[in-house]
């Protein structure tokens, strides 16, 4: 929980009422309170630490005690800001705007803490962790309500701050007031979101009736643009809190290679990536947009078993080490065991050494998935360890949900654990690299990429169109001599020789972009963009061997207008995917 974050707006209240003072606007008792006023708050900060700490601890008690006394502390800032003097005060010409400023603003902190910062810590979080098998869902329809009161207490603050007559205002107190702004813009991509994870996670886990949803486990070893190959499907019930796992299914277990995609695709995604993605289950992960996938697989589903699907979610095995970190190891029926450190190693590459290809490769998956399941329902993890496993895993693209209701969908959209793009450029510019291994095997164990972004956003010209471009290196690290050693499930060389990694990388610009050039290793190389998403994509194929490397790089163009922070989406390999940002002149460049 980033508390940190509801506490930086009370320390400018001691900016704001300083400025006040030293304009020479009011008499000493005027002067009197703006200084005590000012001691509340120099006390009522330190204490912001202990309250993050307590939360963090899972002491929930130790930080309500704390939140009470900043709270006593705040409203008495508020109550010294608010006198018939101060008011009176605040009719003086030019200074007059500038008190009404303190005031609005020691009264917007004295409510943050209140009705948005008060309630949020006395969540306990152990409350909503799986017991006997179950979640409550109504603790989590509660959590849900505290956190929509507190997203609109926000929203109000917001609104009170925007009817301030700014043009009045000296520096220090514009300065003061614009800060408050700032760090209030910062609560709410957190609450809001908050809030749409908490709705939809109810209704997810049956709060009304029950849900039935797919689990794909994407195998990152045989990469596809959200993650990797599906080979591993699990049907989800949900009822009032009570998950069971009801069924499994590999890619064996649907129809395969057929002649027409399983649905109607869009024509962009087909022109872009092929028939395939609806031909064979296996490449239903394609597509940079995981509703396509979510769309795609349900029909599957639908074809061979007739279970009607509410929503699919997807998670790879990376995400699942992050998930043992939280629950401990679990042991599998094989008599192995798999822990946070094994799980990677032994998911994606030992695995086909140590069992047959066909079946008992997949019963070996399958238990895995179960042996986890039944782990997270039954070991009681610490709230914070699961939490961060979680978020983790969404931030990296290896958490999404694609729920069937509109509403939910929307809650989602641009998000990563959405599993799409953003629409627009305005809350933030994206940059896609996406790749689809096409060698039939499961080399992309050894494969590392790295991204460098750059655009001209924040130092182009006015009216002059910006400049993006994703510089990818793709490395198969693979050790030449390892590979003769390789099982054939691994590498069967049908296609390109025994080790090399053939790979279809997809760069996609901004939304309204236009390709300008593509290189290869510095060497420019004919491309055919194509329209995707609201943007431009371009296809480039490239071929490594063992121990070497290979870089694209894709440049685009985007007619001037107004473009959020620069950043990268990317297809979540097995290996953690550096990614650099450089966009000069961009105060939120890093």
């Amino acid at each position: 929980m980033k508390s940190a974050r509801f506490w930086v707006p009370v320390s400018v209240l001691l900016v704001l009422i300083v400025a006040g003072v030293t304009g020479g606007i009011a008499a000493k008792k005027l002067y009197d309170q703006a200084m005590s006023a000012k001691t509340d708050l120099e006390q009522a900060i330190p204490l912001v630490g202990q309250v993050q700490q307590s939360m963090l601890a899972g002491d929930t008690a130790k930080a309500k005690t704390t939140i009470a006394q900043i709270t006593a502390l705040t409203g008495a800032a508020k109550t010294k800001t608010s006198t018939g003097l101060w008011k009176n005060a605040e009719w003086v010409p030019v200074a007059g705007a500038n008190l009404t400023a303190v005031r609005v603003a020691a009264d917007s902190a004295d409510t943050l803490v209140r009705d948005a910062v008060s309630p949020l810590t006395a969540i306990d979080l152990q409350a909503l962790m799986p017991k006997d098998g179950a979640i409550d869902v109504n603790n989590l329809t509660a959590l849900a309500g505290d956190v929509t009161r507190a997203d609109e207490t926000v929203k109000r603050i917001q609104h009170n701050l925007a009817a301030l007559d700014r043009s009045a205002l000296i520096p220090q107190v514009a300065s003061g007031v614009t800060k408050l702004d700032t760090e209030l813009a910062t609560i709410s991509p957190i609450l809001t979101p908050a809030h749409n994870a908490l709705t939809i996670l109810s209704k997810a886990l049956g709060a009304d009736g029950p849900q039935h949803y797919l689990l794909i486990f994407q195998n990152n070893a045989e990469s596809r643009g959200t993650g990797g190959n599906p080979a591993a499907i699990a049907l989800l019930t949900a009822d009032h809190g009570r998950i069971s796992l009801t069924q499994q299914a590999g890619s064996g277990d649907f129809h395969n290679a057929r002649d027409q995609p399983i649905i109607p695709l869009d024509p962009q995604l087909e022109a872009l990536y092929g028939t395939k993605v609806g031909r064979w289950i296996q490449d239903s992960t394609l597509s940079p947009d995981f509703t396509d996938t979510a769309n795609i697989v349900r029909a599957y589903w639908a074809e061979s078993f007739g279970t009607p699907i509410d929503a699919v979610a997807s998670f790879d095995p990376v995400a699942l080490s992050y998930l043992l970190r939280a629950i401990g190891p679990v042991t599998l029926p094989t008599g192995d065991v798999l822990t946070a450190d094994n799980a990677v190693p032994l998911l994606l590459s030992e695995v086909y050494a140590k069992y047959p290809e066909g079946p008992e490769q997949d019963a070996f998956f399958a238990a895995a998935a179960k042996a986890v399941f039944d782990g997270l329902l039954s070991s009681h993890p610490d709230p914070k360890a699961l939490l961060d496993a979680l978020s983790q895993a969404a931030n990296e693209g290896r958490l999404m949900y694609a729920p069937g209701a509109k509403d939910q969908t929307d809650l989602l959209a641009g998000t990563p654990v959405g599993g799409t793009m953003p629409t627009s450029n305005d809350k933030a510019t994206a940059l896609g690299v996406y790749i689809d291994d096409v060698t039939e095997g499961k080399l992309d164990y050894y494969m590392r990429m790295d991204i460098a972004a750059k655009s001209t956003q924040c130092e182009a010209a006015s009216g002059s169109a910006p400049s993006f471009s994703s510089t990818v290196t793709l490395k198969n690290t693979l050790d030449p001599a390892a590979v003769e050693g390789l099982p054939v499930y691994v590498s069967p060389a049908r296609f390109f020789a025994k080790g090399d990694v053939s790979t279809d990388m997809y760069l996609y610009g901004p939304v309204g972009s236009t390709l300008t050039s593509v290189t290869v290793d510095g060497q420019p190389v004919a491309a055919n963009p194509m329209p995707h998403l609201g943007r431009t994509a371009v296809k480039v194929n490239v071929l490594t061997h063992p121990g070497t490397q290979v870089t694209v790089e894709a440049t685009f163009s985007a007619p001037h207008g107004s473009f959020g922070p620069l950043e990268v989406r990317h297809t979540p390999m097995v290996a953690e995917t550096p990614v650099t940002i450089n966009a000069p002149g961009c105060a939120a460049a890093k």
